[in-house]
């Protein structure tokens, strides 16, 4: 199994991580001074995403153990629009008393940022860092055509082509594109993005040999498996339980390359200190459950527990990659 407390380190760059075990933490977090009675009524956990989406189904496998532990119900609801942003900036309007939370994402709350023009809310301001719940890694697969068994040998390969080389995305701004654009600026590689509608059409165009590459989560594994795509690498800091037999892009020697569809919760800004930690125990004190740890791991998933503190310094740095990759490439939404 993965050493996850080393994986955290490597995910935070070295921020040194707390040592208080979880259940006293949640003791801590219950007795602490301005929690009061909190919470006496329930807790709404803010989806701004469609139902069933990736974010939708983490944010339901994470209540009924939430409101075990907060002896209060938890509910889920799904404000949808605008890539996360409407939903998120319901949550940053509402009353910072913990009973209004946003389940947000490396889009509404990552590369965003610097994507939309006229964000309706401030990322640092308007929200309040609870914990990271989830991190599913990006995958970079090929069509079996494609000469080429490592990232060095695909980059050579590409700039053999004089067109370059196209890939498949599920649209303009998404992960896979942002990913793919990080790939070409460390690389140097001409690559051609295919935006599309959605991931599953770009997935079959793949397949299809269309396209030539894509970069995407653990949907890919079963057809990696099969022989139809193959599997350059992960873009994890270290390979996943899941999927052990797939180099990370750093033992090909590209070192921060690193990709993740990650979900965490939030609460508005100035919610305070004594709720946001209690949230926080519970929060890890589920993530820490093996049943809830492997059905999170079944969909090819990461599970992390951070403190707030670690989980803001998670954020800070994605915001600031994310917004490098957008700046150097020109990277737009639809």
């Amino acid at each position: 199994m993965l050493n996850r407390r080393l994986m955290q380190k490597k995910l935070l760059a070295g921020v040194v991580l707390g040592k208080l075990g979880l259940a006293s933490t949640l003791v801590h977090a219950q007795q602490s001074g301005g929690a009061g009675s909190y919470p006496n009524k329930p807790v709404k956990i803010i989806v701004p995403f469609a139902s069933g989406s990736q974010t939708d189904s983490n944010a339901r496998l994470l209540v009924p153990k939430l409101a075990q532990l907060l002896g209060a119900p938890v509910v889920v609801e799904n404000r949808v629009g605008a890539s996360g942003i409407i939903g998120s900036e319901f949550v940053a309007r509402s009353a910072p008393d913990g009973y209004t939370l946003v389940m947000g994402t490396v889009t509404s709350h990552g590369t965003m940022i610097s994507l939309a023009k006229n964000l309706p809310y401030n990322l640092e301001r308007d929200f309040s860092p609870i914990g990271l719940v989830a991190a599913p890694p990006a995958f970079l697969a090929i069509h079996p055509s494609v000469p080429a068994s490592n990232i060095k040998e695909f980059v050579a390969w590409v700039q053999s082509q004089p067109s370059g080389v196209s890939y498949s995305s599920a649209g303009n701004g998404s992960s896979g594109h942002l990913t793919a654009e990080l790939l070409a600026m460390r690389t140097g590689a001409k690559l051609i993005q295919i935006p599309y509608n959605n991931a599953g059409q770009a997935v079959t165009d793949l397949l299809a040999g269309h396209v030539k590459m894509m970069i995407y989560y653990a949907p890919l594994l079963p057809h990696i498996r099969s022989g139809k795509l193959k599997a350059l690498a992960v873009f994890a800091e270290d390979r996943v339980d899941f999927a052990k037999e797939i180099p990370t892009a750093k033992e090909q020697g590209f070192p921060g390359m690193t990709s993740y569809g990650w979900s965490g919760l939030f609460g508005p800004g100035a919610l305070p200190g004594p709720i946001r930690d209690r949230l926080n125990a519970a929060l890890n004190s589920t993530l820490a459950d093996p049943s809830i740890r492997q059905q999170f791991a079944d969909q090819g998933q990461i599970t992390m527990q951070m403190t707030p503190p670690e989980f803001g310094k998670f954020i800070a740095a994605e915001v600031s990659k994310w917004g490098e990759v957008v700046r150097v490439s020109g990277a737009k939404l639809d």
